[in-house]
C-alpha cells in the first residue's frame, strides 16, 4: 500500500508545532534588520542545509571573523552568493558574503577549502553561477556534489529524528548512511566523505520543516522510502524513548488508517 503524503504532513505536525521537539541549543536571536532586508533581495539557491563548518571571513561591518557557523541556506544576491547562518559562540544569524570568506574547514574531516565557491559547488551541490560572471566555478560538479544535491533534505530529515531523543545514536546515524547510499547507487564517491557529511549535520526544528518540505515535494517512491527510513531510525537503537514513541504511535496511526501495514513495538 502507498504512503500518502498528506498523511505524513499531517504527522509531521506533531514536530513542527513543537509538540515533540529535538534537543538543540538554545534558539537564535532575532535576525537583524539589515540582514532581513538583504535575505530579501536574494534569490534562494538551497535551504535547510544545516551543515556545521568552522570558517574564517570579513563580516559585513569590516571585522575579521574566526568561528563555527551552521550554514542553513545560500542565497544569490548583489552580485555574490551569501551564507545565511548562525554563530555558534553567540548563537546568533550571521550573514555572511562568500568572496569574504577567506577558508572554510570541513569540522569533521579537518579538510581545509581555501575556494569558498568550490566549498559551496563540490560539497553543499550548489551550482556557483553569477549572471555577471563575476563569480563561477568552472570546475564541474564531482559524484559526490551530485549525491548532496539529491538527497540533501532527505538527510536533514533524517538526522533531525537521530537527534530527536536528545543523543545521536551511532546505529539510528547508520541507517541514515545506508538510506543516503541507496539513494545513490548510481554515483562514485567516498563513503568516508558522506559520513562526514552526516555527522556534521546539526538540523534544528525550522530546518527540519523548510527540507520535509522540500523531501515531500519529490516523486511517491522518494517519500515512500523516506517515511520507511525514518522509522528505521527510530528503531534502530532497539529503544524509543517519549519523544520517538509519541512521533512514531502518530505517524503510524494514520499510515495504518490508509491501509498501509505497519508492524512495530513500540
Amino acid at each position: 500500500m502507498e504512503i500518502k503524503t498528506q498523511d505524513l504532513r499531517e504527522a509531521i505536525r506533531l514536530l513542527t508545532r513543537g509538540t515533540v521537539a529535538v534537543s538543540t541549543p538554545e534558539q537564535a536571536k532575532a535576525v537583524p534588520e539589515n540582514i532581513k532586508s538583504t535575505l530579501e533581495q536574494g534569490q534562494e539557491d538551497a535551504a535547510g542545509i544545516s551543515l556545521l563548518v568552522s570558517m574564517s571571513y570579513k563580516s559585513l561591518s569590516g571585522n575579521v571573523k574566526d568561528r563555527d557557523i551552521l550554514i542553513r541556506r545560500i542565497i544569490h544576491t548583489k552580485g555574490d552568493l551569501y551564507i545565511d547562518g548562525v554563530a555558534m559562540d553567540v548563537r546568533a544569524p550571521r550573514l555572511i558574503k562568500v568572496g569574504h570568506i577567506s577558508a572554510i574547514r570541513d569540522i569533521t574531516s579537518g579538510r581545509v577549502y581555501d575556494n569558498p565557491y568550490e566549498f559551496i559547488q563540490n560539497r553543499l551541490g550548489i551550482s556557483v553561477r553569477d549572471k555577471s560572471s563575476a563569480v563561477v566555478v568552472s570546475d564541474p560538479k564531482d559524484d559526490f556534489a551530485k549525491a548532496i544535491e539529491r538527497i540533501a533534505q532527505e538527510v536533514t530529515v533524517l538526522m533531525y529524528l537521530v537527534a530527536i531523543d536528545g543523543a545521536r545514536d551511532k546505529t539510528e546515524r547508520q541507517k541514515v548512511f545506508e538510506y543516503a547510499k541507496s539513494r545513490t547507487t548510481d554515483l562514485s564517491y567516498d563513503d568516508q566523505e558522506l559520513n562526514d557529511y552526516i555527522i556534521s549535520l546539526a538540523p534544528d526544528e525550522e530546518c527540519f520543516s523548510v527540507a520535509l518540505a522540500k523531501s515531500l515535494a519529490k516523486d511517491q517512491t522518494t517519500v515512500q522510502g523516506l517515511v520507511e527510513a525514518m522509522l528505521n531510525v527510530i528503531m534502530a537503537d532497539g529503544r524509543v524513548d517519549d519523544k520517538e514513541r509519541s512521533f512514531l504511535v502518530r505517524i503510524m496511526d494514520l499510515l495504518e488508517q490508509d491501509g498501509y501495514e505497519i508492524n512495530l513495538p513500540v
